[in-house]
C-alpha cells in the first residue's frame, strides 16, 4: 500500500512540475536528508481557475471560500476503502494537534469528492462528520472538477460502469494540498503522511 501511495505522490509532483515548467521545490521538513519531505513548497504560489462546487449544506463553494485562511485540500470519494478514511483520520489528528499549539494556524480542511454520481451533499456531510464536525465536504460536476484538478496536479479516474451502478472503483491522487490565505496552491504534502511532521511544517510557516 505504501508503495502505491508513494507512486501516486510522485505522479502528483511530476504533474505539478510539468505545469510550472520547473523541477525546483523548497522542502520544509524536519527529516534527515534523503528521505521524502513532509511538505513540498512551490517556488511561487499558483493561481487556480474559477470553479463552482457545492458543499455538504448545498451552498456554493468557489475560490472565495479558500481565502482568508490556510486550507488543506484532499481529493477522494466516500466509498474509498482505505486511502480516504486514513487520510481524513490523519487530518483530524493534525487539526487537534494544531489546536493544542500556543499559536495555532487558522485553517480549514476541505474534502473534495471526485465521485459526484454517488456523493450527494447529504452523503458528504455524513461522511466528513465522522472525522470532524469542522471539516467541509464539497463536490461538483466533472466540468467543474476537471479544470481545477488539472491545475492543481491532481489525477483521478473513474472506472467504466453502468449508469446508476452502486459499486465501481475510483483511482485518485493521495496527496494533501496546502492552499495559502489568498486561495493559491502553496505546496503539497505527499503520501504517506506523518501528522507530527505535517504539524511541524505548518507551524514553521508562521515563523
Amino acid at each position: 500500500m505504501n508503495e502505491k501511495l508513494f507512486f501516486l505522490a510522485l505522479i502528483l509532483v511530476a504533474a505539478i512540475s510539468a505545469v510550472t515548467g520547473t523541477l525546483v521545490w523548497k522542502a520544509v521538513d524536519s527529516r534527515s536528508s534523503g528521505e521524502q519531505p513532509a511538505l513540498l513548497v512551490l517556488p511561487e504560489p499558483r493561481e487556480i481557475p474559477v470553479f463552482e462546487l457545492i458543499d455538504q449544506d448545498g451552498k456554493a463553494f468557489g475560490p472565495d471560500r479558500l481565502r482568508g485562511q490556510w486550507s488543506l485540500l484532499f481529493f477522494g470519494f466516500t466509498h474509498c476503502p482505505d486511502i480516504c478514511p486514513g487520510t481524513l483520520f490523519d487530518l483530524a489528528n493534525l487539526q487537534a494537534q494544531l489546536e493544542n499549539e500556543d499559536a495555532a494556524m487558522h485553517h480549514q480542511v476541505v474534502f473534495v469528492s471526485v465521485d459526484p454520481e454517488r456523493d450527494s451533499p447529504g452523503r458528504l456531510g455524513d461522511y466528513v462528520r465522522h472525522f470532524s464536525s469542522d471539516f467541509t465536504g464539497v463536490t461538483g460536476e466533472h466540468d467543474q472538477l476537471l479544470p481545477l484538478t488539472r491545475k492543481l496536479g491532481i489525477a483521478y479516474r473513474i472506472a467504466e460502469h453502468a449508469e446508476g451502478a452502486a459499486q465501481y472503483s475510483v483511482d485518485h491522487s493521495a496527496s494533501v494540498l496546502l492552499m495559502d490565505p489568498e486561495g493559491r496552491l502553496h505546496g503539497v504534502f505527499p503520501a504517506p503522511h506523518d501528522v507530527a511532521e505535517m504539524a511541524d511544517a505548518l507551524t514553521r510557516l508562521q515563523g
